[in-house]
């Protein structure tokens, strides 16, 4: 009779052991990709002559190893500028040659520098010249100033800034030039 009843109880566990076994959610699939490889909190640095060029982290990033390119989503970087200062870019997509260590970053694109805030669609940055390109409309806010232009080019090095197509500038009389 003993037997029987701890015969019982051992089944009555091991159902209940497997029955929740198979309740339990699987994680989800990841999506299909053409990528040969997805990372999450993605996070790279680009070196030049021995310093820190720029530190990038994006929430996901697809390599695609036949281009060498690799998706960013949620971009976030900072570019480190000759002065120590740091320059932070973040944007909702970004792409980036393996090779070349250019980035395009697309929507919603934001520039923090120390002294204004530039805003664009769309920024091609160049490692080698340290050259930022906005090719889309863009603005940009400081103290005492605003400046909106079809297109612009901001050249880190030198740290001169070019505007193209319609200019439209607004200057603060507060502001030493």
């Amino acid at each position: 009779m003993v037997i029987l009843i701890l015969a019982g109880i051992v089944s009555a566990v091991f159902i209940h052991y497997r029955y929740s076994i198979r309740m339990v959610d699987h994680p989800e699939r990841p999506e299909e990709t053409d990528a040969a490889f997805v990372i999450s909190r993605f996070e790279h640095t680009a070196m030049k002559d021995e310093q820190r060029d720029w530190i990038m982290k994006a929430d996901s990033a697809k390599f695609y190893a036949d281009s060498r390119r690799v998706d960013l989503e949620a971009l976030e970087a900072a570019f480190f500028l000759k002065n120590g200062e740091t320059m932070r870019l973040t944007a909702e997509l970004g792409e980036m040659d393996m090779a070349t260590k250019n980035i395009r970053a697309r929507g919603n694109v934001v520039v923090d520098h120390p002294q204004y805030r530039l805003m664009t669609e769309s920024l091609n940055y160049k490692y080698d010249s340290r050259i930022m390109i906005m090719d889309s409309p863009l603005e940009i806010e400081g103290e005492g100033l605003r400046f909106r232009a079809d297109a612009g080019r901001y050249e880190m090095n030198e740290e001169t800034i070019e505007f193209e197509g319609n200019i439209e500038s607004w200057l603060d009389g507060t502001l030493d030039l």
